[in-house]
């Protein structure tokens, strides 16, 4: 009778710690399904942002406005892919998959066909050095409105001089276009030249 007494309270125990078991699974759940109230975080002074002078305020806003955008610094082509190599006539970034080399340039799919299919001319030759490159920017930079504007296709190749009396190097930049349209390239160079 003492075996069977004990039994019955140890399966008496067992049974209470399952339904308290049970019954702290429920509570949790309810506790976590009811909306909670929302935490209010201490307020913290704010801090003045120091007051710029209007000329900086303004540049400022400018510069937020230079920023690239993303499609720029990717493959027109692929657009997760990012551009590595700049091609020679459209300027544009391409991956390596979407540029092909071409003597000592790379030119996109696009454009490759054009440098084998037509014949170049020199347009204009300019010798560029390390204390005024602005010249030499300032070429690049018409090449690319050229292009943009007029979809007149031109290349800049950098050419390399040892001036051995002076025991240097020059630099000079040389722009080809197609054949047909070096008059017309020639006069709207004409300030530059």
């Amino acid at each position: 009778m003492e075996n069977t007494a004990l039994i019955l309270i140890a399966i008496a125990l067992i049974l209470l710690v399952i339904v308290i078991g049970l019954l702290s699974v429920l509570i949790y759940k309810l506790l976590k399904e009811r909306p909670q109230a929302p935490v209010e975080t201490p307020k913290t002074e704010v801090k003045n942002e120091p007051e710029y002078h209007p000329v900086v305020v303004e540049r400022l806003k400018e510069a937020k406005s230079f920023k690239p955008k993303r499609s720029e610094l990717f493959c027109p082509n692929h657009s997760d892919e990012p551009g590595e190599v700049t091609c020679s006539i459209c300027d544009r970034m391409y991956c390596k998959a979407c540029i092909k080399p071409f003597k000592t340039m790379h030119f996109c799919k696009e454009h490759l066909p054009l440098i084998m299919k037509h014949e170049w001319d020199e347009i204009l030759t300019i010798k560029t050095s390390t204390t005024d490159p602005e010249q030499g920017v300032r070429l690049y930079d018409i090449k690319k409105n050229i292009f943009e504007k007029e979809q007149i296709p031109t290349y800049i190749e950098t050419h390399y001089k040892i001036n051995v009396d002076h025991d240097f190097i020059e630099t000079y930049l040389v722009l080809f276009g197609i054949k047909e349209n070096v008059d017309e390239l020639k006069k709207k160079l004409k300030n530059f030249l």
